[in-house]
């Protein structure tokens, strides 16, 4: 198919409706042509630029009504400035220009000469909102007038006053419709009403210029900025010159014909990508921009428009062309949507396209388009959408995109939740540092999404806490889904070259069995979860309505510990520890008791982990200290007391402070108070590190309690100065067994080398203390020497709120 051939007129309006301002000079720079958008960004030019002329006559002319009486002496230095810029342009640059910022780009023509275009760019640099009216009345050389919400002037300078014929105090509280009004009113009878109706319709869209003819031929083009509140300031400019050019050219027939090779080639060169549509849907034409922004292929040229966007995208395109075809003659305002065109590569290009219709013979109903490439753009966008609704680290889905699925699950019907929380992640994220603990969490979500099916949904709700959405609510189908998810975490994880074992427990709800709403199923499945690690870990728990009133028994006995800590409710009961041969009692074991006055006397494994988890051991545990140095400092025979430290306590509060306190409060000797830890305080790391050699310093004696159980290690030993270690009742109880009195011999020798003494904690027989005393424990402790008792002159005393 060819092309058709556009008249002059016809590519000449087009290149007025470009947002692109442009001026051709030839090989000699001679100024040939520029288009209305130029006149648009720079109007101080308007009427001092000849078709014909020497791009030097220009300047001379321009600037000697520009310069000042001191500044004319040097008019030919700055038009010398001025032409060796316009030479030496080889690469675009940026400038601001009357609050708008410019890139400026040059293209040489071949057979033609040089092209420079100037085009808007996102650096908009906005009015300062402290400006006033009255400063940007300061020199300027246009109309501007100011106006309140209701569109009434509240002020305008000289200039505008000339534009309209009348004084800036006369525009006073009249609104531009009213002005324009008056000023054919000075000429005719009447201003048109299709004018004035034209200039209300045009203010609903500020920022986007429109034009107002008035008698004597002449034509103001107006730009409106709209403040907050508002309120606006309308910049109006005489485009009268502008359109008498432009009625010069359409009427020289010879010279459009001379320049249609000329404004073609411009279209070609023009930076952003354009296209030129007919009446029939198909490109007439395309520029090199767009063409090599979709790749190297065939022409596209005489293609149909709707055959080079997506499909997906098609309605998007015919909205953006139905949308110009109903516009009128006067509305210029481009039409805009955003679709993507396939690259020759097959990958999608987005664009903005903005398109305008063309009122242009010889086809009236061509459009002109203007092609942005936003790809860019769009692409951060996704990612954006996508990170606020994802694990940055494992890239699952996060809690807010979790219960979104939730609340749509539960709209469509059952399903099942799993609450999920990783055994012993602590352990691997405290010994072998957080990277290895992000680590270990990347391979736990590819494990449990490798065994869920793809309809499932597994999300990270933060730290070492995981869920996931069944979309059967079926109880059997969610128990062999969470018995599968836990089989997945049996297998050792190799972490920084060990293999670590972390298991994970779940709690399961059912929708909408369990509850109608997406905050009551989270809620139990966190009750079921709490109910499978209070079983031992490692398995799963089907939510039950009993899980409710244990958990309100919890908080109960909770209400009641804050209170008791109050009331003065504990007490201390003291069990000997005595030397393995004479049975001479050297020290005496401190044991914190409660005495409910309805419960009656509460066990510790009952209120010990409820204060650890609810941060009370600090208050519970400094009061134990000081109850028990106050109580040893009173026995006559000098023996020791011992006192049992969690590794709660420790990170709660300030154990150092708290034993020194006690032992200045109760006058004890430091060699006489013996600290009591656990092999848990010593894996959690980081606090015992400085904790034990800062008991140390204080003369306190440091006891490893409960050794052989949890995860003993004789690096301990090694590494931490214990004055005792205490086997655990375990060992004890088959210390008849070879095998188990060699491992109590081994340890005897170890702690002999390292100058500790050996207490075996549980003897309740004679055998098993000759046992022990075979082995060579130096200490014993068990009911067969005495059970915890309290102390007369200790009981019932009021623990002090404080502390």
């Amino acid at each position: 198919m060819l092309k058709p051939k556009p008249s002059l007129g016809l590519l000449a309006d087009l290149l007025d409706g470009l947002d692109i301002g442009l001026c051709a000079f030839d090989a000699e720079d001679r100024t040939l042509a520029w288009n209305q958008t130029f006149l648009y960004l720079f109007p101080e030019h308007d009427g001092f630029v000849h078709a014909g002329e020497h791009y030097r006559e220009n300047l001379l002319r321009f600037y000697r009504t520009r310069l000042t009486s001191d500044e004319l002496p040097y008019i030919e230095e700055y038009v010398a400035s001025g032409i060796a810029r316009h030479q030496a342009q080889t690469r675009p640059f940026e400038f601001e220009h009357r609050g708008t910022w410019l890139q400026v780009s040059a293209q040489t023509i071949p057979g033609l000469g040089r092209v420079r275009l100037w085009r808007q760019i996102t650096r908009a640099a906005e009015p300062s909102p402290r400006s006033t009216v009255a400063d940007t009345r300061i020199g300027a050389p246009d109309g501007i007038a100011a106006a309140n919400a209701d569109g009434r002037i509240v002020s305008a300078n000289w200039q505008f006053g000339q534009l309209y014929g009348l004084s800036p105090g006369e525009a006073a509280g009249l609104t531009l419709e009213a002005v324009v009004a008056r000023a054919w009113q000075e000429a005719y009878d009447d201003a048109p009403a299709q004018l004035l109706a034209h200039v209300r319709e045009a203010q609903r869209f500020a920022g986007a210029p429109f034009e107002v003819p008035l008698p004597g031929e002449r034509w103001i083009r107006v730009i409106e900025r709209v403040r907050e509140g508002g309120a606006r300031t309308g910049f109006h400019f005489d485009i009268s010159a502008l359109k008498r050019e432009q009625a010069a050219l359409r009427a020289e027939g010879a010279e459009a014909r001379r320049s249609a090779s000329l404004f073609r080639g411009i279209i070609e060169h023009a930076p952003a990508g354009m296209l030129v549509v007919g009446a029939d849907g198909r490109l007439a034409e395309a520029n090199r921009a767009f063409r090599s922004a979709l790749g190297d292929g065939p022409d596209p040229v005489g293609r149909p428009l709707a055959a080079l966007v997506l499909p997906e995208d098609a309605g998007v395109l015919e909205a953006v062309l139905a949308e110009v075809q109903a516009q009128g003659a006067e509305d210029r305002g481009p039409a805009v949507g955003e679709m993507r065109f396939p690259r020759r590569d097959g990958s999608p290009m987005w664009a903005r396209v903005s398109a305008v219709r063309l009122y242009l013979p010889p086809d009236p109903v061509a459009t002109l388009l203007q092609v942005e490439d936003i790809t860019a753009r769009r692409e951060a966008e996704r990612r954006i959408a996508h990170m606020a609704r994802h694990d940055a680290l494992t890239d699952l889905p996060n809690r807010t995109l979790f219960r979104e699925r939730l609340d749509a699950l539960l709209g469509q019907g059952a399903g099942a939740v799993l609450w999920l929380d990783l055994d012993r992640f602590k352990v691997v994220n405290d010994t072998l540092g957080h990277a290895a603990g992000d680590a270990l969490l990347c391979e736990v979500a590819r494990r449990l999404r490798a065994v869920l099916a793809p309809g499932d949904t597994i999300a990270r709700l933060g730290g070492d806490e995981f869920a996931v959405l069944l979309a059967d609510g079926d109880p059997l189908a969610a128990s062999r889904a969470a018995a599968t998810l836990i089989e997945a975490m049996q297998a050792p994880v190799a972490i920084a070259g060990r293999p670590m074992h972390v298991g994970v427990s779940i709690g399961v709800v059912l929708a909408p069995r369990h509850g109608g709403d997406a905050d009551t199923l989270m809620a139990r499945a966190d009750r079921a979860l709490y109910s499978a690690k209070a079983a031992g870990r490692s398995t799963f728990r089907l939510y039950d309505p009993g899980m409710d009133a244990a958990l309100a028994e919890q908080h109960d006995l909770e209400l009641d510990l804050r209170l008791g800590l109050e009331r003065g409710e504990f007490e201390l009961h003291y069990q000997p520890i005595v030397t393995a041969g004479e049975r001479r009692v050297v020290c005496r074991e401190a044991l914190v008791r409660w005495r409910h006055p309805t419960r009656g006397l509460v066990p510790p494994a009952a209120f010990i982990p409820l204060a650890e988890t609810t941060g009370l051991i600090d208050r519970l545990g400094t009061w134990i200290l000081r109850r028990a140095c106050r109580d040893a400092a009173a026995w006559g025979d000098g023996t020791r007391v011992a006192v049992n430290v969690s590794a709660a306590q420790v990170r709660h509060g300030s154990l150092i402070a708290a034993v020194q306190s006690s032992l200045r409060d109760s006058g004890l000797g430091a060699d006489r108070l013996e600290i009591e830890i656990t092999e848990s305080l010593l894996i959690d790391g980081g606090e015992a590190v400085d904790l034990l050699p800062a008991l140390r310093r204080l003369g306190v004696r440091i006891a490893l309690d409960d050794f052989g159980t949890g995860y003993s290690s004789l690096s301990y030993l090694r590494r931490f100065p214990f004055d005792a270690i205490k086997i655990d009742r375990s060992f004890i109880a088959d210390i008849a067994d070879p095998d188990t009195a060699a491992i109590v011999r081994a340890v005897v020798g170890i702690a002999a080398q390292l100058g500790a003494t050996v207490t075996a904690e549980g003897i309740e027989t004679e055998a098993q203390l000759a046992a022990v005393r075979q082995a060579g424990c130096t200490e014993a402790q068990g009911f067969l020497f005495g059970r915890p008792v309290p102390l007369a002159a200790g009981c019932g005393e009021a623990m002090p709120v404080g502390g």
